[in-house]
């Protein structure tokens, strides 16, 4: 389990890094931006709180937009943001902690728990 979601956050680095790079087609990085502001957007099109089909959802865009921007990018551009992720992995580590505990706080804000 650990091995695959170290994978998926590689994976997920990997493409936001790609869709950044001058050399990405922007049709590409606009697949990768519409589909990590999806995610991280709370209102779903499947609710999070459905067991397995509100995470599916999530999943099945994910696997969708990499498979867009791998038909579209060249292989030697992905890999060369496949190792700076692998790489890099702490940064992204820190950065999906810290969406998630923005994400916490703006709720419970928004609840008005603070």
């Amino acid at each position: 389990m650990v091995r695959f979601l170290s994978s998926a956050l590689v994976e997920a680095y990997a493409l936001v890094r790609v869709a950044l790079d001058r050399r990405t087609p922007r049709r590409a990085a606009a697949l990768v931006l519409v589909a990590v502001a999806y995610l991280l957007v709370p209102i779903d099109l499947l609710p999070d709180v459905i067991p397995v089909l509100g995470w599916g959802d999530d999943l099945l865009l994910g696997v969708l937009a990499r498979q867009g921007v791998a038909s579209v990018v060249p292989d030697d551009v992905l890999e060369e943001h496949r190792d700076a992720a692998r790489e890099q992995i702490w940064v992204a580590a820190g950065v999906v902690l810290s969406v998630l505990a923005l994400s916490v706080v703006a709720v419970a804000w928004r609840l008005g728990w603070l």
